[in-house]
């Protein structure tokens, strides 16, 4: 079955729909978005005409797929462009654009997997690949010459409990296949799933809107209400007391840990996100219904308390739950921690939280933020909700700890950028340095030169922009590491130098 994708498209996708279309349009569902069309959307795109038609057809297709309608931008279309550019880096051959091979459409539809593995062995075998079925145009024009064939494999492998798409069963898994040693890599079915139901069930799940017919107004973040303020008191014994214990000198639990940072809406309000983190096998079950509570002092004086009803979301393997403080500058002393329905609270040790007051018309940049989830929200968000950038959720990586199956994201948040005269939009400069030792105690050097590298406008924030990357680590050995990243504002003639620490796993 090899060929998989392209034999999907030429069955369900008229060619004489195209036809009269310009060049602009006639590839749409041909190209990097072709996962994405579900079976009703292929049968409108084979009425359309005329150039007037594809594109309403496609404004809606976007429209229907922007998890913040009402905003200026669609972060699903933005996280789409992101995987396209990064596919044609990753995937491309002789032949095609990475976005259009079958492993790029894939990664494009449902991202890097869980797990990856990878074989290349050369059979004992030679065969004629004009005989062959499915054999490669390269080789079948060489008429009845003999290769050698190959069987380099690889297995994109996504486990329900370790990925945020509805896969609708428990594991699944694509098998790649480079028959030739040609780079051109053919999805094969494998008789434990099908792709076709796969993919229609995953790309169903990113339509936000199914009756959006076109592109929705924005709407003014500052209408959005904020959280309430945080309580004073516990209602609950069991959390007091548990708070009481590590006021005590009591240790929390080594396995929560605790990201938190200072942030300044457009308008002007000051928040602190909190995010409670917790790895795989620590006992916490994603999507468990649990109260999150938490007490922050101030000079040894409790200031505020808070508990909520909220659910562990998953993120890779680990569950994080996250909220907002309103705090004014200051050093404070926090402890937080979760309680599931009939177990004891798990309750993390003292976390000093610094506030020291941002001015909101002030260029900045936020800390710098690792992660290996990065996602669109699928509902607008509030001013104040934490780690969310314009529709864009970024979980922090709090126990600093990746695999080498992951992919690492930088993120940075800039405030009131200097704008280029003629785009109207900051002109940056990027350098990357990685230093580490692996844990066999290799040292590790790599810098890269500085890069003109594009600042994302934030959907509903005025004045703030983003910039971000992916790393694969599927190179690095384990070890501890530190990410450097220099950030030149050429337009404001100012530089960010911003770390962060981080390490490497089996």
């Amino acid at each position: 079955m090899r060929a998989l994708i392209s034999a999907i498209v030429a069955v369900s996708i008229a060619a004489g729909a195209a036809a009269a279309l310009s060049k602009e349009y006639a590839g749409f569902p041909t190209g990097p978005a072709q996962l994405l069309l579900t079976a009703e959307e292929k049968a409108q795109w084979n009425e359309v005409e005329t150039d007037a038609q594809a594109k309403a057809f496609i404004d809606a297709f976007w429209a229907r797929r922007d998890p913040t309608a009402g905003t200026p931008e669609n972060e699903y279309r933005n996280n789409f462009d992101k995987r396209v550019k990064n596919a044609d880096i990753n995937y491309s051959n002789a032949k095609q654009k990475g976005s259009v091979t079958d492993r790029g459409k894939v990664y494009v539809l449902m991202g890097l997997p869980t797990n990856l593995q990878k074989s290349d062995k050369k059979a004992s075998n030679i065969q004629s690949p004009a005989t062959m079925p499915g054999s490669v145009d390269a080789a079948a024009a060489r008429g009845n010459r003999s290769v050698q064939a190959y069987t380099s494999k690889e297995v994109w492998i996504w486990d329900l409990g370790k990925s945020n798409l509805k896969l609708g069963q428990p594991k699944v898994e694509l098998i790649f296949v480079d028959q030739y040693d040609s780079n051109e890599w053919k999805l094969d079915r494998l008789p434990s799933t099908d792709p076709l139901v796969v993919f229609e069930r995953v790309a169903k799940a990113f339509i936000f809107d199914p009756g959006a017919n076109d592109v929705p107004a924005f709407v003014d973040p500052s209408t959005v209400a904020a959280r309430p303020a945080a309580r004073m008191t516990f209602t609950n014994d069991a959390l007091r007391a548990a708070i009481d214990e590590i006021r005590a000198g009591k240790a929390g639990s080594p396995n929560l840990f605790v990201t938190s940072a200072e942030f300044v809406t457009p308008t002007g309000d000051q928040f602190v996100p909190v995010q409670l983190y917790a790895p795989i096998g620590t006992g916490l079950e994603a999507n468990a219904a649990v109260t999150f509570f938490g007490a922050v002092e101030k000079g040894g004086e409790t200031i505020a308390v808070f508990e909520q009803p909220a659910t562990l979301l998953p993120s890779n393997g680990a569950v994080y739950v996250a909220r907002s403080l309103v705090l004014t500058p200051g050093e404070y002393r926090a402890i937080f921690g979760v309680a599931a329905q009939g177990k004891p609270p798990v309750v993390t040790s003292a976390t000093t939280i610094s506030v020291a007051g941002i001015d909101k018309d002030a260029a900045g940049v936020s800390p710098l933020i690792l992660s290996n989830h990065v996602y669109s929200l699928a509902e607008a968000q509030a001013p104040t909700d934490p780690y969310t950038f314009g529709g864009l959720r970024v979980v922090p990586k709090s126990d600093g700890a990746f695999r080498t199956n992951d992919e690492l994201w930088y993120f940075i948040e800039l405030r009131n950028p200097g704008l280029d005269a003629a785009s109207k939009a900051p002109k940056l400069t990027v350098k990357l340095s990685l230093t580490g030792k692996t844990k066999t105690g290799t040292p590790v050097k790599m810098i890269s030169p500085a890069e003109e590298t594009p600042a994302q406008e934030l959907k509903g924030v005025p004045g703030h922009w983003a910039v971000g990357q992916s790393i694969p680590l599927d190179s690095f050995k384990p070890g501890e590491y530190t990410l450097a990243v220099k950030v030149t504002d050429q337009a404001a003639n100012h530089t960010y130098d911003l770390t962060q620490q981080f390490r490497i796993v089996e």
